[in-house]
């Protein structure tokens, strides 16, 4: 009875209320409305009350949602400079804090256990070697300005080694595929330059694998590219890898369970729902499922073991969709809540959800219902009965 508290409410429901030895013991009972009554209070974190050793829950894994940073829009070809999140346990988006200025065509990148970010480069020249930083433990939670890129790039590709971003190709302010790469240290918020690429590449999908940094396909100022190329950060060395089996320029590039993904993108005449995976134990680029949509442009984020793409452009505009891939079960599956604004070329990131979001314009009512399913509704609804029933039922 002493860790009752740390039982499923459905437990406590079916098995323990109905238990006849129980209801003939008052000490049992107390113990029943406890638990009880800490599940009314359980309610992401709005009420604060002593814990003890029979109500000090155990410790959950991180919150973490997927964030979604600028891009371009349908709206008149609109530039952005709204984030939102998407939260699978509640298939819900929210907006979350402005840019400073409306930007797409960045790189987005995390540090530092998922608080921190970093957005680089632009789609206009004006913009692209500035810098921008987010840090959710802070509040209010604000974009401010840092330490500017050392080479102007728009269309970047943009990854994270050990708490190291690197920024990748581009384009120049000429418009000009660049081949050079630069690595900013989180610590002494100073960029240097690194070994270049051996081919130019603008649009470039960047995937972190093993430690190792993959540039994958891109335009290098004539062609769609199907080419890739590893960095070793310890050798500061690129070496080049298998081809895909397509030419994509602005595909979306995830890793997920040691394989690295390459999704949609183009290839000058159409833009593709194609995806391949490259597996380093084999060398070797196969084809995986289509994605349901067309997408070229599109964010990719890792997550519970699925893989997801986010909005994109299909040829014809700009997506709100999201879909996720499953290589357990090799399909591609829908998700039912969509972006609330249409998004290509936007930053997608993994984040540990922000702590502050969950206090900000929100009522104590809407708190208590945030993470209430119809099930757990009714579940509440049986707990409230079944507390005043054992509150009454003690006199």
């Amino acid at each position: 009875m002493a860790h009752l508290p740390l039982t499923s409410k459905d437990y406590i429901l079916k098995n323990v209320v109905t238990e006849p030895l129980l209801n003939n013991c008052p000490k049992c009972k107390d113990y029943v409305i406890e638990a009880l009554h800490m599940y009314l209070l359980k309610s992401n974190e709005i009420i604060t009350m002593p814990h003890s050793i029979r109500t000090k829950p155990k410790p959950d894994g991180p919150h973490k949602v997927i964030l979604v940073v600028g891009g371009r829009s349908n709206e008149d070809n609109l530039i952005l400079d709204s984030t939102e999140w998407y939260d699978p346990k509640l298939n819900r988006w929210q907006f979350g804090p402005k840019m400073i200025t409306p930007r797409y065509g960045g790189g987005l990148a995390v540090v530092k256990d998922n608080i921190v970010l970093y957005y680089m480069g632009a789609h206009n020249y004006k913009l692209s070697q500035f810098v921008h930083e987010l840090d959710f433990s802070s509040e209010p939670s604000n974009w401010k300005p840092t330490t500017n890129m050392l080479v102007n790039r728009e269309h970047l590709g943009v990854g994270v080694i050990n708490n190291y971003i690197y920024a990748v190709g581009g384009f120049d302010i000429y418009r000009w595929p660049l081949k050079s790469a630069e690595v900013f240290d989180c610590r002494t918020q100073k960029w240097r330059m690194v070994s270049s690429m051996s081919t130019r590449r603008s649009v470039v999908g960047i995937g972190v694998l093993n430690n190792l940094l993959y540039a994958v396909g891109g335009f290098d100022g004539e062609q769609c590219l199907n080419s890739v190329e590893c960095y070793h950060p310890g050798l500061d060395k690129w070496t080049s890898v298998s081809e895909m089996c397509a030419r994509r320029s602005n595909a979306g590039v995830g890793v997920l369970d040691g394989v690295l993904y390459s999704v949609g993108g183009e290839n000058l005449s159409e833009c593709l729902k194609s995806v391949e995976a490259y597996k380093p134990s084999t060398g070797v680029w196969s084809s995986i499922p289509d994605m349901h949509l067309r997408r070229c442009g599109a964010g990719v984020a890792v997550l519970n073991g699925l893989l997801y793409v986010v909005g994109g452009w299909d040829g014809t505009s700009y997506l709100d969709s999201v879909e996720y891939y499953n290589p357990n079960t090799n399909t591609w599956t829908m998700i039912t809540a969509s972006m609330n604004v249409t998004r290509s070329l936007a930053g997608v990131v993994v984040i540990e959800r922000p702590r502050h979001s969950k206090k900000r314009n929100q009522s104590g009512f809407s708190f208590l219902i945030e993470y209430i399913d119809i099930y757990s509704i009714i579940s509440f609804c049986t707990i409230v009965s079944l507390l005043f029933f054992y509150l009454f039922s003690s006199f």
